[in-house]
Formats: C-alpha cells, structure tokens, sequence
C-alpha cells in the first residue's frame, strides 16, 4: 500500500457509492458536487474517461469510477453525481452512483489495510472506516485518477 495519509482529527469525509460499495473523499478535496451534466465524448481517450463536461464555461474531463472499480453502470439513476475533485493535471469530474452524506470521523474509526495480491492495483487505498455494520473505502483522489494527458485549458 502506498503512504498512508495522515489522519488527524477530526476529519470530515464525503461518502458516496459506486455500485454495491461505499467510498469516502476528503471533503478538502471535494470542490463540489453537481448533478450529471452533458458529457461530450472523446473518442480514444484514455481508459475510465468519458469526455468532457462544461461547467461553468470551465471544460472538464470526466473519469468513470464504474471503469475503475469494474462495476456495470446502471441505465437510469436520478441519484448519479459527478464529484469535482482536483487532480495533478486540474479539476476533474468523478462519476458516482450517489453521493450519500458528510460525516465526521476520528483516528478509532479507520483502519488501514494491506491488500493481498498486487497492491499497486489498490494505491488508491488510504483505509477502511466502520460504520457500525459496513464498510467505506476511504480513497485518495490524487491516487484514484490516473493522470490522462486530456487537461482542459
């Protein structure tokens, strides 16, 4: 697993869903959350990314976490959000199934986790928060998209 980042609490996170599991961002790293907006596609973009999206006469591209997670997307979802998050490379848009909640946190709640296997796969990773019976994957946003060279000006 790569650096694990430093909790200190309290931390404020943004869970959100993408199929069946539960992640959480940093709410510093959330710039915002928008409904879905028209995506113009890009034709051989990089893997996970759809094209891009015109917010507020800002063009951004957008990255599917179904792509990264290997999840189906479903056909119709009202509760579906993109997630403005800024990468290396400038804001991103992140599509997720639904945004669920802000919620406080301390150091006892998360547990960090080495994976089994190729662990470069799961970079990403910070740890795991347990919520009373289930369990948020607390991700790193700068660890999550991969830099895609498509960098609107």
């Amino acid at each position: 697993m790569a650096e694990v980042a430093v909790l200190r609490p309290p931390r404020q996170l943004v869970l959100f869903r993408v199929g069946e599991t539960h992640y959480g961002l940093d709410i510093e790293s959330v710039d915002e959350i928008l409904p879905i907006l028209p995506v113009t596609a890009a034709p051989g973009a990089p893997g996970g990314v759809l094209g891009f999206a015109d917010v507020r006469k800002h063009v951004v591209p957008v990255f599917d976490l179904h792509w990264k997670f290997g999840v189906p997307v479903p056909e119709s979802n009202p509760e579906a959000r993109f997630i403005l998050v800024e990468s290396a490379e400038g804001p991103v848009a992140l599509l997720v199934d639904a945004v669920e909640e802000v919620v406080t946190v301390s150091r006892e709640d998360f547990q960090p986790v080495a994976a089994p296997g190729k662990t470069s796969e799961l970079a990403y990773l910070n740890g795991v928060l347990r919520r009373g019976d289930r369990l948020t994957l607390w991700v790193d946003h700068r660890r999550l998209v991969p830099e895609t060279g498509l960098a609107a000006a």
